[in-house]
Order: C-alpha cells, then structure tokens, then sequence
C-alpha cells in the first residue's frame, strides 16, 4: 500500500464528508422554507459538476482501490448536497449557500439589475459572523415579485449601496 497516496485519499475524504454532513444539516434546517428560490445555475454550481467529471476521470488508468471508490463516491456526495441547496427568500428569512438568515439578522438590501439577471444585495450582521454582504441573483420575470415581497417583509432596511 502506498502510504501518501492513502493518507491523501483518506484525508479529502474526510474533508468531503464532513463537508457532505454540513451541507444535508443545512439542507434539513431551510426545508420548506424558500418562497422566491434564486438561480439554480451559477458558475460555482457549474464548476461543481466539472470537479465531479474530473472526480471520475481519475479513476481512469490507475489501480483502483477500495479508498479511491470511497473518495469518489464521498465527493460526489458533498456536491450532490451543496447542488441541491437553494438561495432564496421567505417568510422567516433569508437563506444563501444552505444557511438560513433570520430577517431580524437583516440591516440593509439592495438591488440591481444586472445584464443578463436581477441581483439582491443582503447585508447581514450578526454576533456570530462580521457584516457581510450576500448575493442572490434572480431571473428577471421574478423581480416585480421579489421586489414587493423584500418591502412588504423588510422595506425599511432599503439601502443604496455604494456601486
């Protein structure tokens, strides 16, 4: 057994899963939660699925062992999992790469339509994390709809933010 190469196999595959194990808890927690869901393909999103191609294209020509499999199959997992969370809007908060955001966490948004899309600006500050600014990007036919949902539930934490 090639001791590196075994170490190396067991050490993503421990990243992964403990990645995968995040990404379904967070799955679980904004269950049913999203009423306006953002853009399902983002480059992120995309170039997921091309780890996941090369993920299986290293297979291809080497021995195959039982870690590699697992490492694989792991992997691909923790993609499947991050893939299927949604960014989006709803009646409790706000929720972007899999985590939920109450409103009360809210102190601004902002919005701008973009070339192609329209984009939701977050600003969040809570006592866990620093002031950070999340992006939800949106098709355009969803913006009359998300904007009156954004005033209706927060339209006094309307803020320009500087371009």
């Amino acid at each position: 057994m090639n001791q590196p190469l075994f170490y190396g196999n067991l050490l993503v595959t421990l990243a992964f899963g403990a990645f995968a194990g995040l990404m379904f808890y967070r799955l679980a927690n904004t269950k049913g939660k999203i009423k306006y869901a953002g853009r399902q393909w983002d480059a992120t999103k995309i170039t997921l699925i091309v780890i996941v191609g090369l993920t299986l294209v290293s297979l291809i020509g080497n021995t195959i062992t039982v870690f590699d499999i697992l490492r694989v199959i792991v992997i691909i997992v923790a993609i499947v999992a991050y893939w299927l969370a949604k960014d989006g809007i709803g009646e409790e908060g706000y929720v972007t790469n899999g985590k939920f955001h109450a409103w009360k966490e809210l102190s601004g948004y902002d919005y701008k339509d973009d070339k192609k899309f329209f984009n939701l600006y977050l600003t969040s500050s809570s006592k866990k994390e620093s002031t950070n600014v999340e992006l939800v990007e949106y098709e355009f036919e969803q913006k009359a709809d998300v904007l009156a949902f954004m005033k209706e539930k927060v339209g006094n934490k309307y803020k320009r933010m500087k371009k």
